[in-house]
């Protein structure tokens, strides 16, 4: 049997100390524990992972309340499927999730199973794939042994992803964008009795028996893959598309656009992530990109029917509505005030695409000084110094504070005396400030 207390040994101090602790505290309660799943596949393959999958011959809910209890931390119980999650405080945040030792059984193709007490070997047979069902036994006499009951071990080895039963495909359609993601990231071939189950599942349309929000969730899982372009090429090839919507149409040209789309990104990672308040997401980008084709009644309903994110619909959105009119006003001269005025209320995410598709050298440098430049500036004065100065809140102060920056984006002034000089002498006179303060202001 193979042990690989080493392996473990060597993982971040983090990881090392909470499965110590969940070892401690499983065997107080007289709980066989596991280490399961894509934690124990990146071990062996020496990738980094802060996900912790823990499996207990026990009551894994019971296990979880004594852990948050030492640690002091919140915890969520799943009662349904005898889960619980945890995150476990540190410099280096794990995300743990807690599972008794079950059996499942699926009722319906494509339905949530229903679960029973099992062993640990029950446990890993229910799982998606060979190599996701290993475990390391965190148990103390026996710390870092491999428990592989179905070869997996070997699978990994040779690059092969195999699934666990000829059902699998049915029970849970997921896994088919499951097995392309895995496929893709680790350069492993589906091998052939696999993958011609995958393929009679999507023939029989079992992708679209599973609820929306669980392949929404598993597409964003491939949208933040290190390269999700190649798994979007395989899912096209297995003309998997459907299951997004029926009508959807990628071509070589989508695809030329999303690795244009990573380079873009690493673009601006590279040179301004640090200067911007608003984190990129980078699924997002390609997800604009893949449903571009769509028209807006067809966007519109997929991502609402998918439960998107409320902010995600938007800048979709956005983007296939506002593009030709945003950059048909930045062909224009119009002065820098009037490029922020524009692009400001835009999304990155939207603003880095508009980019990517303007095919105008004018609107191209634009977008990239307001990115590089424009979209950093700020005025020193804020809503409280205003009042300060004796000015009354209101709608004012708003208007103001934009007067200003418009300004300061024109040119007129740089520092904050500068800007002080102006709001005195350009602004005031025309606003609705106190008297006293108009009069002070125009004092020598």
């Amino acid at each position: 049997m193979e042990n690989l207390a080493d392996k473990l040994n060597r993982e971040p101090p983090e990881v090392l100390r909470s499965i110590k602790l969940i070892s401690g505290i499983a065997e107080e309660l007289g709980y066989p524990v596991y280490a399961v799943g894509g934690f124990v596949r990146d071990i062996i393959l020496g990738v980094e992972d802060f996900d912790l999958d823990v499996v207990v011959e026990g009551d894994g809910i019971n296990l979880t309340r004594e852990l948050s209890r030492r640690l002091k931390v919140g915890w969520t119980a799943h009662i349904r499927f005898k889960t619980a999650t945890i995150h476990i405080p540190g410099e280096v945040r794990i995300k743990l999730d807690v599972a008794t030792a079950r059996r499942e059984i699926y009722d319906l193709p494509a339905a949530l199973p229903k679960v029973n007490f099992g062993s640990i070997k029950d446990d890993l047979k229910r799982r998606d794939f060979t190599i996701n069902a290993m475990a390391l036994d965190i148990s103390r006499d026996s710390f870092g042994e491999l428990v592989d009951f179905f070869d997996g071990r070997k699978d990994l080895r040779d690059k092969v992803l195999r699934v666990m039963h000829d059902l699998s495909f049915i029970d849970d359609p997921t896994r088919i964008l499951r097995a392309v993601r895995f496929e893709q990231r680790f350069d492993f071939y589906i091998e052939p009795r696999t993958l011609k189950l995958l393929k009679e599942s999507l023939s029989k349309g079992m992708l679209e028996k599973v609820h929306n929000h669980r392949l929404r969730d598993e597409l964003i899982l491939i949208l933040k893959e290190p390269d999700p372009v190649k798994s979007l090429r395989r899912i096209n090839k297995l003309r998997g598309f459907k299951f997004i919507h029926p009508s959807l149409a990628v071509d070589e040209k989508t695809f030329a656009l999303l690795k244009r789309v990573d380079e873009l990104y690493q673009w601006f990672a590279g040179n301004f992530v640090h200067k911007h308040k608003h984190k990129v997401e980078r699924w997002l980008l390609y997800l604009i990109v893949l449903l571009e084709n769509l028209s807006m009644v067809k966007l519109k309903r997929t991502l609402q029917s998918f439960a998107f994110h409320k902010k995600d619909i938007q800048k979709v959105i956005s983007f296939k509505k506002d593009t030709a009119k945003v950059v048909s006003k930045l062909k224009k001269e119009i002065p820098i005030s009037g490029i922020h005025k524009i692009l400001f209320p835009l999304s990155y995410e939207v603003v880095l695409l508009m980019l990517l598709k303007s095919g105008d050298g004018r609107v191209k440098r634009k977008i990239q000084n307001f990115l590089r430049v424009y979209s950093g500036i700020q005025i020193h004065l804020r809503g409280d110094e205003l009042k300060e100065l004796g000015l009354r809140p209101g709608p004012d102060f708003k208007l103001i504070l934009k007067e200003l920056l418009d300004a300061k984006l024109d040119g007129k002034f740089s520092t904050r005396e500068e800007e002080l000089l102006y709001l005195k002498n350009e602004i005031l006179p025309d606003s609705a400030a106190i008297p006293a303060f108009r009069q002070e202001s125009k004092k020598p």
